[in-house]
């Protein structure tokens, strides 16, 4: 059933630029008392700096979710400095003497986890929907950081208070900010996974662990577990696609791809446990995608993308020069991007913003 769930749901939607919706027929998890309800739709998204205008939360609310799911990037919380290759304080280039990015204080954090949630639009989509999330490296604290980074543990309180996570939830006894959520009625069920890409990372180009020791066995023991319709494992950083081995040594994306020996791990994980109907959700690097891998299970993987709420690439450069990123992307030749006629440009691919209408994956 998961497999042709996929397959249908890629005939019917266009990929998200700002937020993709992810339209399923899904119901909140409730008491043993209350029959779970059926509703209609997931919408996730990634990437929303709170300083910028953010107009996309209104589309979000007209499209109706019951539920949204934050990627990473929920606030932009580090400080950047400007390129500067001459001058007193250097960031890039041979001379560099200080770091592009240093870590925000406790209080700035704060600010800026109360701009988002005081912004209008968000306001309104949360008093309708339930919103659950995991982050990635600038809600994190800083810029590509990992398990070095020495204020994770106070960023582990400021994301759980902006998602209103019980103060008595495990997730705040944890290291890490990874859990799981069961939404529907049995033969109904979607199972909502949500990685921690932070905590446990060592450091780039290492080739060492993602998620660490521990929430390996956490995984593992929930996909192993009971059978849902649905499995959706939402990782900040995309799963399955290879563009740094493109854009590499110009640039690099964080990816699982730069961590070959544990995108291995998962995949292998992945189909070990038997578990049907799996597929990824991600966000990061400021478009959207629709990526596939044909030979870790009996059936494909796909990576759903959805970056950025407010930041795009095709916004990061003067509205003439759209069409060199447009180009750039549909000729990029990475081997695991989705190539077909519903696509702008014929590959899966998006800089800009916009969102699907959806199609229900169940028939009643």
């Amino acid at each position: 059933m998961g497999r042709s769930v996929l397959e249908l749901w890629l005939l019917w939607s266009v990929v998200m630029r700002v937020m993709i919706a992810l339209p399923i027929a899904y119901s909140a998890s409730s008491t043993s008392s209350q029959e779970a309800l059926l509703v209609s739709r997931i919408a996730f998204g990634s990437c929303a700096n709170q300083s910028a205008p953010q107009p996309i939360w209104n589309a979000i609310i007209d499209f109706d979710p019951q539920i949204f799911i934050w990627l990473g990037d929920n606030i932009y919380g580090d400080v950047r400095h400007p390129f500067k290759l001459f001058g007193k304080e250097r960031t890039i280039g041979p001379w560099k003497n200080v770091p592009r990015f240093i870590p925000s204080s406790e209080q700035e954090m704060q600010s800026r986890y109360k701009k988002t949630k005081t912004n209008p639009g968000y306001s309104r989509l949360l008093e309708k929907t339930k919103v659950i999330g995991t982050w990635d490296d600038h809600d994190y604290g800083l810029n590509d950081a990992g398990k070095e980074f020495n204020g994770k543990i106070t960023s582990q309180r400021l994301l759980l208070d902006f998602l209103d996570e019980p103060q008595d939830s495990p997730r705040r006894k944890q290291a890490g900010v990874y859990t799981s959520y069961t939404f529907g009625p049995v033969g109904r069920q979607i199972k909502v996974i949500l990685l921690d890409t932070r905590y446990h990372r060592d450091p780039l180009f290492s080739d060492g662990s993602i998620l660490g020791s521990s929430q390996w066995t956490w995984l593992e023991s929930e996909l192993k577990g009971p059978a849902s319709a649905l499995t959706i494992i939402g990782s900040s950083i995309q799963v399955i696609s290879n563009l740094s081995a493109i854009t590499g040594p110009i640039f690099y994306l964080e990816c699982w791809g730069r961590f070959p020996k544990e995108r291995e791990r998962l995949f292998k994980l992945i189909a070990d446990s038997k578990r049907d109907g799996v597929f990824f959700i991600s966000g990061d690097v400021h478009f959207g995608e629709i990526t596939r891998y044909d030979c870790a299970t009996g059936y494909p993987l796909f990576d759903i993308t959805a970056s950025g709420i407010t930041q795009a690439v095709e916004k990061a450069v003067p509205p003439p020069l759209n069409f060199i990123v447009r180009f750039v992307a549909w000729l990029a030749p990475t081997t695991m991007r989705v190539m077909g006629q519903h696509c702008r440009h014929k590959s899966c691919t998006y800089g800009d913003w916009t969102f699907s209408r959806p199609a229900k994956f169940w028939s009643n």
